[in-house]
C-alpha cells in the first residue's frame, strides 16, 4: 500500500495484474436509432476501492521477477496502490520501457547548487535514462511514481550531489492525473537521472516496486501488510 511519497528524482538520483482489459464500447450501426451510450456504460474500469485481501499476483502476461530485459524492451506490470486522502486502493497494469542509457557532461545539471556541489558537477559526468510508462489494462488511475534506482557496480556512484537536479533532456515530471491516464496506450514519459565519474558508470536500470520487491509500509497504512508474498526479485535493463 503505497503513497505518492517518492519522488522518481531524490538528491542523488532525479530520477519509480490480473485485471482485465478494458473494452472500448462499440458505436452503434448507421442503421440503428440507438441512444448513444450512457457515460456509465462508456466510463473506463474503475479503481478499486475495498481493502485488498490478497497480494499482487503475476499472471503469465506480466514479466517474471528477475527478469533481465534489453534497453527498448517492454515489462508487463501489476500495481496497486493506496491513496491516504480518499482512503481508497487503486489496482492496474502498467508497461514499462526502459530506453538505452545516455550521458553528458555535469556541468550541464540545473538547479539550486552551493559552489561546492557545482564544482563536483563540473569534474564529473550526468547518466540518464528516458522511460515509458503506459496503461495496459484501461484502468481509470493516477500510477504512482514507481521506483526505479541506476546500478553503478558494488560501490555505487562515485558522487552524491545535494540538492534536487534537473536536465533539460531528462524530464520526470509528476505522475499523470487519472483523467489523463484513463485508457489503454496513455503515455507518460519520465526519466532517471544520476551523477558519476566516468570509470564508475551507470550500467543498467533496475525495477522493484511489488511483488517484485518489497512493498513499502508507512505506520498510518492500513493493514494487511504483504510482504511475505513479495520481493521476488527487480526486473533489469542493459
Amino acid at each position: 500500500m503505497r503513497r505518492h511519497a517518492f519522488a522518481l528524482i531524490p538528491c542523488l538520483l532525479l530520477a519509480g495484474c490480473s485485471a482485465g482489459e478494458a473494452a472500448a464500447p462499440s458505436a452503434a450501426p448507421a442503421t440503428t436509432a440507438s441512444p448513444a451510450p450512457s457515460p456509465a456504460t462508456s466510463a473506463p474500469t474503475p479503481a478499486t476501492t475495498a481493502i485488498p485481501t490478497e497480494p499482487l499476483r503475476l499472471t503469465v502476461e506480466m514479466t517474471r521477477p528477475g527478469a533481465r530485459l534489453r534497453f527498448g524492451e517492454k515489462a508487463i506490470v501489476p500495481v496497486r496502490q493506496y491513496y491516504p486522502l480518499l482512503k481508497t486502493y487503486a489496482e492496474g497494469v502498467l508497461g514499462i520501457v526502459v530506453q538505452r542509457i545516455q550521458t553528458t557532461p555535469g556541468s550541464e545539471v540545473q538547479g539550486n547548487f552551493g559552489g561546492d556541489s557545482r564544482a563536483v558537477l563540473k569534474r564529473h559526468t550526468a547518466y540518464y535514462a528516458k522511460i515509458i510508462i503506459t496503461n495496459e489494462s484501461g484502468n481509470a488511475f493516477s500510477p504512482d511514481t514507481p521506483r526505479f534506482t541506476g546500478e553503478f557496480g558494488d560501490f555505487g556512484p562515485a558522487v552524491t550531489v545535494t540538492g534536487e537536479m534537473r536536465l533539460p533532456s531528462c524530464r520526470a515530471g509528476h505522475p499523470p492525473d487519472s483523467d489523463e491516464f484513463d485508457r489503454k496506450g496513455a503515455e507518460w514519459k519520465t526519466c532517471l537521472l544520476a551523477v558519476s565519474s566516468r570509470s564508475r558508470p551507470m550500467t543498467e536500470v533496475r525495477y522493484d516496486d511489488p511483488p517484485y520487491g518489497k512493498e513499502i509500509q508507512f505506520e498510518q497504512d492500513p493493514s494487511p501488510d504483504f510482504n511475505k508474498h513479495y520481493d521476488l526479485g527487480a526486473i533489469a535493463w542493459s
